[in-house]
């Protein structure tokens, strides 16, 4: 755990108070049972398991194929290593035990949910009667499993559905690329059947989670009615979140060992204002 907190002042009427925490996590699965080294969870129309739960690994770990890009050539998908249903434009996998082939024995460990680092900034400044609080909360070191890919960038996940913006870069035959598959109405190994390391995105983090501007009224004006104290604001909750993950929010949250960090559509969380009055007798 860090903690740091600085009092002090610019002038003598503007003062501020500045606090920061945050807390390192190291996670990982020691002991099962006994003979057992693992157990999987998880997975939303996929086939097989997303989330390993494995010793020597962190919790929720997730689990599947590791992408290499995608076969660009039928030359390229003639040399690759024997996967069922290659063929250009479609996901070619890491062959990661050197095998020459693409078997379950291939599949591997993709990242995990739980945040190496958690922490926060809060800020205060008081102006006379004026105050003006706000706090940044970060979460840094993790990866979210963005599942809602599956009915978004294939054709037949979900027939009819509207589709999401990554297929606009999806691969074709007059310009390739390496990032989006092909968009196509097919459904096997090489497509859309399996996990993947398509679906993993990281999950780091900043949001502004409160702002909040006071103004406590004069003394001399509140002795007239008995009253000791009283404050009028306006509050802000959720303003902004800044983050490179693609799905609607980066904390997705979950129960742990079995769907953390699996997103499979899961709302933002929702912005707040509020206008209040606190009094004091």
């Amino acid at each position: 755990m860090i903690f740091r907190r600085l009092p002090g002042s610019f002038t003598p009427e503007l003062s501020y108070e500045f606090t920061a925490t945050g807390a390192f996590l190291k996670n990982e699965i020691i002991a099962i049972a006994p003979n057992v080294n693992y157990f999987d969870r998880g997975g939303s129309r996929i086939s097989g398991p997303v989330i390993r739960n494995q010793v020597g690994r962190p919790m929720s770990s997730f689990f599947g194929y590791k992408v290499a890009g995608l076969f660009q050539t039928e030359e390229e998908v003639q040399n690759a290593p024997a996967q069922d249903g290659k063929a250009v434009g479609r996901f070619r996998y890491e062959d990661t035990n050197g095998d020459g082939k693409i078997t379950a024995d291939d599949r591997t460990y993709l990242g995990d949910p739980i945040p190496d680092f958690t922490g926060g900034i809060n800020i205060k400044l008081t102006y006379r009667n004026f105050e003006l609080e706000t706090f940044l909360y970060t979460a840094l070191g993790f990866q979210n499993y963005h599942n809602a890919k599956w009915f978004t960038d294939f054709y037949p996940s979900f027939t009819g559905a509207a589709q999401g913006v990554n297929v606009k870069d999806s691969w074709t035959f007059e310009r390739g690329g390496n990032t989006v598959p092909i968009y196509e109405n097919v459904s096997n190994f090489s497509t859309n059947t399996q996990s993947t390391s398509y679906y993993v995105e990281q999950g780091n983090y900043a949001r502004l989670t409160n702002l909040q501007i006071a103004y406590n009224l004069p003394v001399s004006l509140l002795s007239r009615y008995k009253i000791e104290k009283a404050r009028v604001y306006i509050q802000g909750t959720n303003l902004f979140t800044i983050s490179k993950y693609s799905g609607l929010d980066p904390g997705v949250g979950g129960n742990a060992d079995t769907t953390l960090g699996i997103d499979v559509g899961n709302p933002p969380v929702t912005q707040g204002f509020n206008i209040g009055v606190n009094f004091g007798f």
